[in-house]
């Protein structure tokens, strides 16, 4: 039997797109006090807080008893379900169909604890999307889209094309422990018909996907720092995880809970540029995020920028219908116009040669390369994220493949070229689309961002960014709900170079208090003192070897 692997982003985006990502929602940061600001000294933050400490776990071993196993069901035989028999080439009496939100299930018995390939034969004349999801019950609103899983373990979605005709898909390795499990098949994007299920032992994934993930350094200008930071990188991939964490913009206060709580800081402290173009300097009375990074890198750790753009002219927003920013009007075919200063440009906008938008849109570059700067001539270098991606491109830079694209080659020409920014790693987070990819001499990392509150979505994830990045790049985790189990990641062989939980409400109150929704305090603390991870002591310590 053929399977065919599902080499398309999209198969996990159906799923992220069904949950309120963090950067689709605009955040107040007013309710974290100036007390919390995270204006801590360097004197203060030297030494590791006191915490009820967890001891440092070693990674468990998962057991695997490898053994021969293969079943198929007709999906016919599925209870509750009505038959569908036409012209259709499908095998056993015919197939089902499964509208939108709707789901089956079955009793699966298997032979030993091991990985499994649960693949599907199915086809969609819209294109689908259909979830599997291990021993529990998903609910989907489908009103706004938001879904809660009832136990269970969630595996990914399976893309199923436009087509007339069924085909086998197949998702990650499922591992399933001997004896009885549920399966549940639902739908999240249109229609879907099934002809049969099958299931097979399989392979965990391979090694190869960190052996072969290469150096990459864009740019020109390459910068002793820079490759030092990549070359440590490469040296931990596939073999440790660097705590990270996204804060609120101008304060630690994500931090500081942490490091109440475990004892330990991350690693990487990631934070967002939003708040340091013409419209974003608005929103905050004042802007101490760059010196809040600069003193995060004198005490050893890693910088890293997101930057939610907002946009230049219109509603202060990200979101491409609500801003009446007219991207249409962005780019501009001008010969270098990337490289050129601030003179040249004012010069094209008042002869028409640009348009407004266009000057608007290379002023934010350039307030943001400045910011960027003053981190350069400190000595840091920054992972670096700008454009990031939504499974449902409602930002205003995802309006189409093309703009995307410019938008960023020209921000990497005119940072490296123009700027002299050889201290950025530049980071690409993987979208639906891989016609999005702003390709090979402008990408170094590939994140992902995953918002499903369980441990097995980030392996689906993976797979899903293995294929854009074909094993060329190394992979981070670079927004999430929860930092998956670093047991998990070990026994799914999915190890990220980087987890970075998002900011707010996904880990703190307003008083700036751990909330344990969506990771527990254990959870935590296992996490930042796991011998699989690295905190931002480690770094240094590694370093020096």
């Amino acid at each position: 039997m053929h399977i065919r692997k599902t080499t398309a982003v999209r198969a996990l985006s159906a799923v992220i797109a069904a949950v309120a990502l963090a950067g689709c929602t605009e955040i107040d940061y007013s309710d974290i006090s100036s007390a919390q600001s995270g204006e801590t000294s360097a004197a203060q933050e030297s030494s590791v807080p006191e915490a009820n400490i967890v001891t440092e776990s070693t990674t468990m071993e998962y057991k695997l008893n490898r053994s021969a196993f293969s079943y198929t069901l007709e999906a016919e035989k599925l209870p509750d379900t009505k038959l569908i028999s036409d012209s259709k080439k499908y095998s056993g009496d015919g197939y089902i169909t499964i509208e939108a939100y709707e789901q089956v299930s079955f009793e699966l018995e298997v032979s030993s604890t091991q990985f499994y390939d649960i693949s599907i034969t199915a086809l969609s004349k819209e294109g689908g999307s259909i979830t599997l999801t291990v021993d529990g019950e998903k609910q989907i609103d489908s009103e706004n889209g938001a879904y809660k899983r009832i136990n269970g373990e969630l595996y990914g979605a399976y893309n199923v094309v436009q087509s007339d005709t069924f085909e086998s898909i197949s998702l990650c390795p499922v591992y399933l422990t001997q004896g009885k499990h549920r399966v549940t098949l639902q739908t999240v994007v249109n229609t879907v018909s099934i002809d049969k299920i099958t299931v097979k032992n399989t392979e965990r994934a391979s090694d190869k996907r960190y052996s072969d993930a290469g150096t990459w350094i864009s740019g020109k200008d390459v910068n002793t720092e820079r490759i030092a930071l990549m070359d440590y990188l490469k040296g931990i991939y596939g073999k440790k995880t660097l705590t990270a964490q996204n804060v609120t913009p101008n304060t630690n206060t994500e931090i500081d809970a942490i490091a109440r709580n475990t004892g330990r800081f991350p690693a990487i402290r990631a934070s967002d540029l939003r708040y340091y173009t013409a419209s974003g300097s608005k929103l905050v009375k004042s802007n101490i995020d760059i010196q809040l990074a600069q003193e995060w890198a004198r005490n050893g750790g890693i910088v890293s920028y997101t930057w939610y753009w907002y946009a230049p002219i219109g509603k202060t927003t990200f979101y491409l219908g609500e801003s009446g920013f007219d991207v249409n009007s962005v780019m501009s075919d001008y010969e270098d116009i990337a490289v050129m200063n601030e003179e040249s440009l004012a010069l094209l906008l008042k002869d028409e040669t640009i348009s407004e938008e266009c000057y608007a849109v290379l002023s934010d570059m350039d307030a943001v390369a400045k910011q960027l700067t003053v981190l350069k001539d400190s000595g840091a270098t920054v992972l670096f994220t700008p454009l990031p991606t939504d499974s449902a491109g409602r930002y205003w830079w995802e309006k189409d493949n093309k703009t995307y694209k410019w938008l960023w080659q020209t921000m990497h020409r005119r940072f490296d070229e123009l700027y002299g920014l050889s201290n950025l790693l530049w980071v690409y987070t993987a979208d639906i689309d891989p016609q999005m990819f702003p390709g090979d001499d402008y990408v170094d990392i590939i994140g992902c961002d995953v918002y499903d509150n369980t441990d097995t979505a980030h392996l689906a994830a993976m797979y899903a960014t293995d294929a854009l990045s074909l094993n060329k790049r190394m992979l981070a985790l670079t927004e999430c709900a929860k930092a998956p189990d670093p047991d998990i990641m070990a026994r799914d062989n999915a190890v990220w170079l980087w987890v970075a939980p998002w900011n707010g409400r996904y880990l703190i109150n307003e008083k700036g208090e751990l909330t344990g929704n969506y990771m527990s305090v254990n959870e935590l603390k296992k996490f930042y003192n796991h011998e699989a991870t690295v905190t931002r002591d480690e770094i240094s310590v590694e370093e020096r070897q």
